[in-house]
């Protein structure tokens, strides 16, 4: 049983799954976060991965030139013309960050071969909780409330936990394709809304 509760596409969304007994809320990232956002790139430099759906963080020193680019990258005249406007939210569980989670609010040709609308990560230290699911799940109500009718979200194939994850919450397997980026063989599921 999962009970929602929502405030809007700038709110506070919130999820309790009773077989975690955590409340998982999603949080717009603001200056109350700094040292939690800042400790959570340090986590992922140090594991050698990239904190996927958190705007780039893994490229920023400085918390607040971070903060700035999430907010100016949500709209379309801040962009430049490669970018699409993105929504950036932070997973949060008894106040402390879990995970992030980014919505593209459209899909470049770039995007639709390998990045899809949305990205996240889990800390580390949070993962096989059940937290990436039910960021995902929240994630879609907001891609609702953007209009967008069917989300793409894509995972490295090693990646299992997350395709499992993007399965869950109704991701449909469409292809495989060689990362632009990478020798990674990439999964691409689409989601209907």
């Amino acid at each position: 049983m999962i009970n929602l509760s929502r405030r809007g596409l700038l709110g506070n969304i919130h999820i309790l799954n009773p077989r975690m007994m955590d409340e998982v809320e999603l949080v717009r990232p603001n200056q109350r976060f700094k040292e939690q956002i800042m400790d959570y790139r340090k986590a992922f430099l140090l594991s050698g991965e990239q904190p996927y759906g958190g705007s780039s963080l893994q490229n920023f020193d400085d918390f607040d030139e971070w903060l700035k680019k999430v907010e100016n990258q949500e709209k379309e005249d801040n962009l430049p013309q490669h970018r699409v406007p993105s929504t950036q939210f932070m997973s949060i569980v008894e106040g402390k960050l879990i995970g992030l989670i980014n919505i593209r609010h459209r899909l470049t040709p770039e995007l639709l071969k390998e990045n899809g609308h949305i990205g996240y990560s889990i800390h580390p230290d949070e993962r096989q909780k059940g937290y990436a699911t039910e960021q995902l799940s929240l994630c879609l109500e907001e891609a609702r409330k953007l209009g967008l009718e069917k989300v793409l979200v894509s995972c490295d194939k090693p990646n299992i936990a997350s395709a499992k994850t993007i399965q869950k919450v109704g991701g449909i397997f469409e292809n495989e394709v060689k990362s632009l980026y990478s020798d990674e063989i990439v999964q691409r599921y689409w989601i209907e809304l």
